[in-house]
């Protein structure tokens, strides 16, 4: 059996094990940066693929969808593909094709827990140190983080992560530079950028799957709905390429660890056609990332936490998660209340470098540390 670890920070260790279907797969490409041989000690978590199917004692939902218990076993199950846990969230065990991200949450809960202790937060945001400057950009999807740090990148900027990193009390971000999880959009903006393709049929899936992007809107009828849908089902959902930033741009270096001087949040703006940067208080950047958050992993680690409390007897981590929520919203906010603090809005278009929005972002950026430069007295 294929076996892996990965120590994140030197405060959690994790070991993948199984190979073959995507469940697994993607934590090895994923977390690669974090790969160690060898470890001295036994792993804290573990995430192992399995065939076998769980026999519930309890049900919570329908047959196909739902949340059970085996008398030993909490389990989630979507269809045909489902993930099983040893109680206390240690072990566990994901059908081949169980989506990654719904396994990778659990194990990012873990490693949040831990540096909550020393005053850190997970953001989803990029993050990039250029001419000296620190700047993080929380982001939803699809607004412009991903393009944001590769317009950086070209411009020669060092970075800390495209998708999330780690954000401290004493004001500084830890990188975390997760493979990137280049989409279609990225690569027309970035036509330097050349992505390799397993087979012709790898290949031939990704042109569809760009001239689908480029010709349908989802929003002229239901033909046009369903022909999207099934793009991002069942093309780009199950094609994600996971390339390491250093091999985009091979200049480009990793930024371990920085003081942090702007934070950025990034609006998608269709009826802009320019990038436009405002100031933005400290506590709306907090609310803004607290949603970020709950969007992205905290409403699901909620609902499966909650379901597990309701079928598994022992402590609360509806409650555990509770409480790093609220020790992640103070670093936050904490940190924020000692940097500058921005909104930019970004013109949703496919195309940057034709529309120079990637020239822009750059120009914006370098202009904000004259915005925050004393005044020259006699």
């Amino acid at each position: 059996m294929k076996r892996q670890s990965f120590d994140f920070f030197g405060s959690v260790l994790l070991e993948v094990r199984g190979d073959g279907g995507r469940s697994t797969q993607q934590f090895y490409t994923m977390f690669d940066h974090f790969a160690v041989d060898d470890p001295e000690r036994e792993p804290d978590v573990v995430v192992e693929r399995t065939t076998e199917e769980p026999d519930l004692d309890a049900v919570l939902g329908d047959p196909s969808d739902h949340y059970g218990w085996t008398g030993d076993r909490f389990v989630v199950r979507n269809g045909s593909n489902f993930m099983t846990v040893e109680p206390g969230w240690d072990h566990i065990y994901v059908s081949p094709n169980w989506e990654p991200f719904l396994a990778t949450y659990p194990v990012e809960f873990r490693i949040r827990q831990e540096l909550a202790k020393e005053g850190r937060a997970l953001i989803h945001a990029s993050g990039i140190e250029l001419d000296g400057e620190t700047t993080l950009f929380p982001a939803w999807r699809g607004g412009g983080k991903t393009n944001t740090l590769l317009s950086l990148l070209r411009e020669g900027a060092g970075y800390l992560s495209d998708d999330r990193l780690w954000v401290g009390t004493d004001g500084t971000a830890l990188g975390y530079p997760l493979s990137v999880n280049l989409q279609p959009y990225n690569i027309r903006s970035f036509p330097e950028i050349e992505v390799g393709h397993d087979d012709f049929q790898d290949y031939v899936q990704d042109e569809v799957s760009q001239f689908i992007e480029m010709n349908v809107n989802a929003s002229d009828g239901v033909v046009q709905k369903v022909i999207s849908f099934l793009n991002e089902r069942y093309l780009q959902e199950n094609g994600r390429e996971f390339t390491d930033v250093s091999m985009v741009f091979p200049g480009s270096q990793h930024v371990p660890e920085s003081t942090v001087d702007n934070v950025v949040a990034l609006r998608a703006a269709p009826n802009s056609t320019h990038v436009d940067i405002e100031e933005m208080s400290s506590e709306q950047m907090v609310t803004e990332v607290d949603a970020i958050s709950y969007y992205e992993w905290n409403e699901v680690l909620m609902e499966y936490f909650l379901a597990y409390d309701a079928l598994c007897p022992g402590p609360s981590f509806a409650d555990k998660l509770d409480d790093v929520i609220e020790a992640e919203e103070d670093a936050f906010r904490e940190l924020c209340e000692g940097v500058d603090t921005y909104q930019a809005r970004i013109p949703r278009t496919a195309d940057w470098k034709s529309d120079g929005i990637d020239r822009e972002i750059v120009d914006r950026i370098e202009s904000l540390s004259t915005r925050t430069q004393a005044p020259a007295t006699d």
